[in-house]
């Protein structure tokens, strides 16, 4: 129904271009001794002073054949790759997306970081080993995967090239971020953008039980559960189920068939491929499990709903600071309660005033527990709102 590809694209030979031509290379000295003037690779390095910007895409390790297959395919994605010698220096750097050569143990790397892990084919059984310990982690043989690893890092150092992932989170569960999702999803699909919308929550018993789309043919997270190299972002499209410009990618309903993974072997691959595919793609994060965190990260922008109670907000403020680096948009969920308007809770997140308001709306539970979400209608303070956050949202198509 879908089939795994691995890229072998061929990319220009651009030797290792930034706007000046040289990759960023952080030497690394061991105390007490210089490196020889022999020691220099043949590719043009400099010597790199920290500024605090956040780069890119950083290289830890790797042998010399792995770095030149890389400097080419950043040279083809338009950006400047900075080598380190390991991890350590790596992590300060805070990349967009972190390649690790196979002679690096993953052990303690923080999952929220795109990682993928690099060799050459005789590095192939240590690199699949490495990325085992690592939920969020991709492997690329190169120079087979070169082509790949290019267009990967030019969705992700420039996403207008490519469609957007923006996670929605719910300070506490039972706040109805699944249905906010869902009606954000709706909006952009009427107006014409292809969207997708991802379920998130391996045990939540399955978006598409909710929307009524149960029953409709086309593929679910568990059948994507043993893909390896890459994913082909139009055959993705066409196996979802969907209704018009709307797709959904859910988990199943059955406790039985939930894997061990939650989804989060094939998660970065799933996602880069839904770049490809839609205008936006929507992921309903399950905020309180290791998974959520993971597909969270993964995205260009965060939508926050905070109930308006006293946990919520204590709830939403450590969650803002968790995902700080990820442009933020919170909306409060009414009713009410205690004061905790859209200012007050505005100036408690230390977000511009008043927030986004969605106010409750009737018949919402019902309509989810009997599939009946598609039909729901929207009153027109709440409807005003969903459209608010979804236009919104367009900028970053």
């Amino acid at each position: 129904m879908y089939m795994v590809i691995l890229s072998a694209v061929a990319v220009s030979f651009l030797q290792f271009a930034d706007s000046s031509g040289a990759v960023i290379h952080i030497p690394v000295v061991r105390p007490g001794r210089s490196p020889a003037l022999g020691e220099a690779s043949h590719m043009t390095q400099q010597t790199w002073s920290f500024d605090a910007r956040r780069r890119p895409v950083v290289l830890a390790g790797g042998s010399q054949l792995v770095q030149d297959q890389v400097a080419r395919a950043c040279a083809a994605a338009g950006v400047t790759p900075v080598l380190v010698g390991g991890l350590a220096d790596a992590l300060p750097l805070d990349p967009t997306v972190l390649l690790v050569g196979a002679d690096q143990a993953l052990g303690g790397l923080p999952h929220h970081r795109d990682v993928i892990v690099v060799g050459t084919a005789d590095d192939e059984t240590r690199a699949w080993a490495r990325a085992a310990n690592l939920a969020s982690s991709r492997v690329v043989i190169l120079p087979q995967g070169g082509g790949w690893l290019a267009e990967h890092l030019g969705r992700r150092v420039n996403p207008a090239a490519a469609g957007s992932l923006v996670g929605f989170l719910g300070a506490v569960g039972g706040c109805g971020v699944s249905t906010f999702a869902f009606w954000c999803a709706r909006s952009l699909a009427r107006r014409g953008r292809t969207t997708l919308l991802v379920d998130g929550h391996a045990t939540g018993g399955g978006l598409d039980l909710a929307l009524g789309l149960e029953e409709r043919p086309g593929v679910r997270w568990q059948d994507l559960g043993d893909i390896r190299g890459t994913l082909n972002s139009e055959q993705l499209a066409s196996a979802l189920p969907s209704d018009h410009n709307l797709s959904v990618l859910s988990h199943t309903s059955g406790v039985a068939d939930i894997g061990p993974s939650d989804g989060l072997d094939t998660a970065g691959v799933v996602l880069d491929a839904a770049r490809g595919a839609f205008d936006l793609t929507l992921v309903d994060c399950a905020v309180s499990s290791a998974a959520g965190a993971v597909l969270a990260s993964m995205c260009d922008e965060l939508v926050l709903l905070v109930p308006s109670r006293p946990r919520g907000v204590a709830a939403a403020r450590g969650i803002s600071r968790t995902h700080s680096s990820l442009p933020l948009t919170v909306v409060l969920r009414g009713p009410v309660f205690d004061g905790l308007d859209a200012w007050h809770v505005a100036e408690l997140m230390e977000q511009p005033g008043p927030l986004p308001y969605l106010p409750s709306v009737r018949g919402v539970s019902s309509a989810e527990a009997s599939g009946r979400m598609l039909d729901v209608r929207l009153p027109r303070k709440a409807r005003k709102t969903v459209d608010s956050i979804s236009r919104g949202l367009e900028r970053f198509e």
